[in-house]
């Protein structure tokens, strides 16, 4: 399989989720030492010191201020590292990222197949016999209710205790409907470029929602774009390069034209 990575991409927004994390933490910190003011400096106590003295006066709405602020930015960087961190994965001792989680569930694909991480307009992207596939990664584990449009995750305590360390199940279907509308409109700009792209407007390009951590548990009734977990995907590729199988010269002229088009660097 052919791999195309953006790997600049990659690791900025690893580091950014990082530091808005730190950032968070800090003001959180910063609220908790506003509360205790009260304590060390009272009110009828005159403080020379302009920073304590600051606090002494404004310390009720800097405790305040402080929650939701650090939870924005926690949440923000708990968003970045879930999508960009390599971390340990269940039933499997070694460290990877999102994108080689999946990179290595695709294992076997021969030549005919490229995988484009962060490189196009969509986010994760595989060209194959049987056309695209544009795929929204999700991490977490639990559950997840999948009902046609209609995507949520049952309440649970573990939910509650791990709320800045989880990423969320979200809405995929809109997620990746925007993705298809942008790689699509990206394949149309090859007629206007060569006069013979006309082929690539026709390659059909299927949304999936992959959930890549194996003790996420599905229950999935009619949805609108399939869900499956990464196990599952070789599989669902193979049969569908069964139905529907296009021209080895446009599988070509598709992979083709998206590297021309993709940012990767070598790793």
């Amino acid at each position: 399989m052919k791999l195309y990575r953006n790997v600049t991409e990659i690791r900025k927004k690893e580091t950014l989720g990082r530091r808005l994390s730190l950032i968070g933490l800090g003001v959180l910190f910063v609220g908790l030492l506003a509360s205790f003011v009260p304590t060390w400096y009272p009110p009828e106590v005159v403080v020379e010191n302009q920073v304590a003295a600051f606090f002494q006066q404004n310390w009720s709405w800097i405790s305040f201020a402080a929650l939701p602020m650090g939870f924005i930015f926690a949440s923000f960087g708990s968003y970045f590292i879930n999508r960009f961190a390599a971390r340990r994965w269940p039933g499997n001792k070694s460290v990877a990222r999102p994108d080689e989680v999946l990179e290595r569930s695709m294992k076997g694909f021969d030549d005919k197949y490229a995988y484009f991480v962060w490189s196009l307009p969509a986010h994760h992207v595989l060209v194959g016999p049987s056309g695209l596939f544009v795929f929204a990664l999700r991490s977490d584990r639990g559950k997840a209710v999948v009902q046609g449009d209609r995507w949520r995750e049952p309440f649970s305590l573990g939910r509650l205790f791990t709320v800045f360390a989880r990423e969320g199940v979200g809405n995929p279907a809109l997620e990746l409907e925007e993705q298809v509308r942008k790689l699509r409109a990206l394949l149309a700009k090859a007629s206007s470029e060569n006069g013979d792209g006309d082929a690539l407007q026709q390659v059909p390009i299927e949304p999936v929602a992959l959930f890549l951590n194996p003790e996420m548990e599905l229950k999935v009734d009619a949805p609108s774009i399939p869900v499956m977990r990464a196990d599952q995907l070789k599989e669902y590729v193979r049969r569908r390069g069964k139905e529907v199988k296009l021209p080895v010269s446009t599988v070509r002229e598709v992979t083709d034209y998206l590297s021309a088009n993709a940012v990767h660097q070598p790793e």
